[in-house]
């Protein structure tokens, strides 16, 4: 073989093999980016200001400062956001199990989390009314369907958005009625239950079947193989309007309430000139529940520019939320303060106590 002809194979050699790298370069990257795992990514979203998206009919909105809600952005895992989670304490790898329900799909996961808002919504509309002094009648009136597992008998009949009222001829108006109708019931038993879609009354049987345990084994209980919430029926005045898009979840009860309460309150301003941004589910009796991500939601406020921010200070694990918030912010270096909060009348404590940033704000508070 010649020269000319060795110098030209191996020049069609190195073509080769940059083909086939280049190949395999972009093999590996369209596998890391678009390859789903069963994680769930979740790191910072935003701070929202609330006044633009919370109107009060016959309130007002002159307030100095602003009220804020906070967000996490959630996203199917590949294998790039996998490998970036293990360098980054701004990310968190989520079992997918953790969050969605067996066979439950990222379209059935967003529904069910704008339905939990919806009712979120109501409840903090009905909290802050109440705390302004207006009539307000919330009863318990059964339990919301939010989902239903793969493979139960429940799945071919109920949807998330039911209503269920009775089981097996007894009234349902909780979820502490449902766990102990269901007491000492057995897999394959048929029972009876009556829910509400669209209002309009329905019946059927249904067989019970053994629920998984959380850590995926199986457990003694027979069940109906859903994922539930209590639902009130909420008669109140129908002052406000919540425009907030596709923001899922509960979290935002605290921050909506205070903003109401804010509008509805003509004669004080609750935000004293301050920018308060927070987080925590508003239950019906004024409390404040815990909820997930706050290590994000901290980061979140101080990108917006928070001056103060509310963690709910509850006792349901090992760490609060409150403590939670408190190691994120000290890691992040804010001067934001992390303020802990149990009830609604504690974030308003606080807020009056503020010596308000400008004499226009001083003017307005009791």
């Amino acid at each position: 073989m010649s020269n000319n002809q060795l110098l030209k194979a191996n020049s069609n050699k190195s073509r080769y093999l940059l083909l086939l790298l280049i190949t395999a370069i972009l093999a590996l990257t369209a596998i890391s980016l678009y390859v789903p795992l069963p994680y769930y990514v979740q790191r910072a979203g935003s701070a929202k200001e609330l006044a633009p998206i919370i109107t009060v009919n016959g309130g007002v909105k002159d307030e100095a400062g602003t009220f804020m809600l906070t967000t996490v952005r959630m996203s199917k895992a590949n294998p790039a956001w996998v490998l970036y989670s293990y360098f980054s304490k701004d990310v968190d790898l989520i079992p997918e199990r953790l969050l969605t329900v067996e066979g439950e799909s990222p379209e059935d996961y967003s529904k069910r989390e704008l339905l939990v808002m919806k009712n979120s919504q109501q409840v903090s509309q009905a909290v802050a009314l109440k705390k302004a002094g207006y009539k307000v009648k919330m009863d318990d009136r059964g339990v919301l369907i939010l989902s239903i597992k793969e493979g139960f008998p429940a799945k071919e009949i109920l949807q998330t958005g039911d209503i269920l009222t009775t089981f097996d001829s007894h009234p349902v108006r909780n979820r502490s009625d449902l766990l102990l109708l269901l007491e000492g019931k057995k897999a394959g038993e048929t029972v009876e239950v009556e829910f509400l879609r669209d209002n309009q009354p329905r019946k059927v049987s249904l067989e019970l079947m053994q629920l998984p345990e959380d850590n995926g084994g199986k457990s003694n209980r027979a069940g109906l193989g859903i994922v539930l919430q209590d639902y009130k029926q909420i008669d109140m005045p129908d002052k406000v309007n919540i425009s907030a898009g596709n923001i899922g979840g509960p979290s935002a009860g605290l921050m909506f309430t205070l903003e109401i309460y804010n509008q509805l309150r003509t004669d004080i301003d609750l935000t004293r000139g301050y920018r308060i941004a927070g987080t925590g589910e508003m239950y019906a009796d004024g409390t404040v529940g815990r909820i997930g991500g706050i290590n994000h939601k901290v980061i979140a406020a101080d990108a917006a520019g928070a001056e103060i921010f509310f963690a709910p200070d509850d006792t349901s694990g090992d760490v609060s939320n409150y403590e939670e918030a408190l190691a994120a912010a000290k890691r992040i270096h804010t001067s934001m303060r992390i303020v802990p909060v149990k009830t609604l009348d504690d974030a308003i404590q606080y807020l009056m106590q503020l010596t308000p940033k400008s004499k226009t704000v001083a003017q307005n508070a009791a």
